[in-house]
């Protein structure tokens, strides 16, 4: 398979860096999104996958993350709508690239939660969306003077240092959990203020509108998952009214779904639900 290494120029400036993955002869075309903190190369096994049946997969580091960042990753950005604005235009630039097939969205994680309120905010055309545990709700029993403090420091210090991510809870398989303290592209530290004030901004959009959210799509999450809330993506699939819905479970899985014990089960299931709508 070709791989692809480009950059794209966002309205305000910020500069995002892009690959893709290309099989001889396309048959469909995806854009993943990743999650919080990490980066758009740690997907290849799922990229595998997807370039053996056809697909042409596309993603991008984000604002704030990976090899976006010039300095160095800081998993900050001013505003969950240019983050959307962003997909809007990517994955504008993935029909164009390879037109005349299924075109799908995937995210993770906090890119679950960006592909829910893109697909909910753009209506784009689309054959499916594959939601691996997205952040759509904030944790059970988070306080109102927390949400208020944070509404607060987000005026005055965006970039305040906050909220300290959970790697242990990534998976539990120990090597896993190394390589990801181990990779350079990862953000390691605390959550600046504003990043973690627009993803509490994005949950709730998410959770006003996801009765509009008429898309087939796939949406899996673990159960003990400790990063986003599981809570959230029950409600989501309750909610929707699409005919082409389907929730799967994981007892005990961690929250990196393809990278925990039952990794191979969610890698076949994802590539089996692609296929029937390719």
């Amino acid at each position: 398979m070709k791989h692809l290494e480009t950059s794209y120029q966002a309205p305000d400036g910020v500069k995002l860096y892009l690959q893709a993955w290309m099989p001889d002869q396309p048959k469909a075309s995806l854009l993943l999104i990743h999650g919080l903190g990490e980066h758009s190369s740690r997907y290849y096994k799922l990229v595998e996958g997807l370039v053996e049946m056809g697909m042409a997969v596309f993603t991008f580091d984000g604002r704030g993350h990976g090899k976006s960042d010039l300095n160095r990753p800081s998993a900050y950005f001013n505003s969950y709508l240019e983050y959307l604005d962003d997909i809007h235009a990517l994955y504008g630039k993935v029909k164009a690239y390879v037109p005349g097939v299924p075109a799908f969205i995937f995210g993770h994680s906090m890119g679950g939660g960006l592909a829910a309120a893109y697909a909910l905010r753009f209506k784009p055309e689309t054959s499916g969306v594959i939601l691996s545990a997205p952040a759509i709700k904030e944790a059970e029993g988070t306080s109102p003077i927390l949400v208020t403090v944070s509404g607060i420091l987000n005026k005055i210090a965006p970039k305040l240092k906050a909220l300290a991510l959970d790697i242990e809870g990534i998976s539990r398989i120990p090597e896993e959990v190394e390589k990801y303290k181990n990779d350079s592209l990862v953000y390691q530290g605390k959550i600046p203020v504003r990043t973690g004030y627009e993803l509490l901004q994005m949950m709730r959009y998410i959770q006003s509108q996801a009765d509009e959210f008429d898309f087939p799509f796939l949406i899996m999450h673990g159960t003990a998952d400790r990063l986003t809330n599981p809570a959230g993506s029950q409600l989501f699939f309750d909610a929707s009214p699409s005919s082409d819905k389907t929730f799967k479970s994981f007892e005990g899985a961690y929250h990196e779904l393809l990278n925990d014990s039952d990794r191979d089960e969610v890698l076949q299931d994802i590539l089996d639900w692609v296929k029937k709508r390719m």
